[in-house]
């Protein structure tokens, strides 16, 4: 055996594990920015619990929105196509934006 292969002969594939993850981050309406190393292949819905976790706020509040869409917590990053270094946008969700009408 040579040095740098395995038992079966082959080089081992370190490039795997950095492949399997990616480099996202979470910015706020604040322009604060939390970074994180996620796998490609697991629902979102983990990140944005981690994130609201780690900010204290309420989950059921946030709404996340990458590329212009909101994100469904459902999907992954791999199903999302993202790329190393995109960034998600966290936002407070908004009531409102009818008006009221005031009878005098």
């Amino acid at each position: 055996m040579r040095p740098g292969e395995t038992s079966n002969g082959k080089k081992p594939n370190h490039d795997q594990s950095i492949v399997s993850k990616i480099a996202l981050s979470i910015k706020s309406q604040d322009g604060d920015e939390v970074y994180y190393r996620f796998p490609r292949d697991k629902k979102l819905q983990y990140l944005f619990t981690s994130y609201c976790k780690q900010k204290k706020l309420n989950y059921d509040a946030i709404a996340f929105v990458y590329d212009g869409q909101r994100v469904k917590a459902s999907k992954t990053p791999l199903e999302m196509e993202m790329e190393d270094g995109d960034s998600i946008d966290a936002m407070m969700h908004q009531d409102g934006g009818g008006y009221a009408l005031v009878m005098t």
